[in-house]
């Protein structure tokens, strides 16, 4: 642990510019069946003006990072959906604002702050949970312990529903792609092994939370911010840069296809 904690205070220093249940363990998850989706279909009477996509979250979301001032991975996907037949456009709303937690995300929809947004969307994407995992990584820094993420998970798991059956409560139709977290702690060594399966356990809630819902999908993008070999980070070493966005956006589309959620002109 004083291993963990060295390499910790070293990250902390790093980001100070940058604002149920899973178990933690080497034993392997029951293999998941995989869901069968079929292709989203716009109804036939329905000839688009523009697409709206609206951005929920944090920073990932908000596109923080992006040298290359193309709204992060957004940005890069509503240009890319312009590009699809039957589109004549794709209007971004994003919400979506550095720092900001999932308890901070539940109030603001409980609050009626995103029920315009997210009731008028036509595409969903959202971001949320690494700053969740980050408080408790500042708060006990200097007493980390994973039962600590553990207590921290279940609050998360029942945050991260609410906010999901929130969301379907506005806009039961509109597509959801909802991206996982990464462990930023891999840009500096590859040898704790914990902080995988912390962001392995929060990735396993945000998909199973959507596991039954045809029109919603789950985007895993920690393999592709291990380490920076690639050089996927900004400058503060925890937010993508406009490379690392870009694969971002290469992910999420293929996880739209896989899942269905790709427009479909069927005029």
């Amino acid at each position: 642990m004083k291993r963990i904690l060295y390499i910790v205070l070293l990250a902390i220093v790093l980001l100070a510019g940058c604002s149920s249940s899973f178990i933690f363990g080497n034993d392997e998850a029951t293999p998941r069946v995989q869901t069968v989706f079929a292709g989203y279909q716009v109804p036939p009477n329905f000839v688009p003006q523009a697409l709206v996509i609206t951005a929920l979250g944090d920073s990932l979301s908000q596109g923080v990072g992006d040298e290359a001032n193309r709204g992060g991975y957004v940005g890069r996907l509503a240009s890319e959906i312009r590009e699809w037949p039957g589109v004549r456009g794709a209007a971004v709303e994003n919400t979506a604002k550095r720092g900001r937690r999932s308890d901070q995300l539940l109030s603001m929809f409980q609050k009626g702050e995103l029920t315009g947004p997210v009731t008028e969307a036509d595409y969903i994407v959202m971001t949320i949970g690494g700053n969740d995992i980050m408080r408790i990584v500042k708060r006990d820094l200097f007493n980390l312990n994973l039962e600590a993420f553990r207590e921290e998970l279940l609050l998360y798991e029942n945050r991260y529903q609410n906010i999901y059956s929130t969301i379907r409560e506005m806009n039961p139709q509109a597509p959801l792609i909802m991206i996982g977290v990464y462990n930023p702690f891999s840009l500096i060594t590859n040898e704790i092994q914990e902080f995988d399966e912390i962001m392995a356990a929060y990735n396993g809630v945000m998909e199973e939370a959507l596991a039954e819902d045809p029109q919603a999908c789950f985007v895993p993008v920690q393999d592709l911010f291990e380490g920076n070999d690639n050089l996927v980070y900004h400058t503060d070493f925890f937010h993508p840069n406009g490379h690392g966005y870009d694969l971002m956006t290469e992910r999420i589309l293929e996880r739209m296809g896989e899942c269905g959620l790709i427009f479909e002109d069927r005029g």
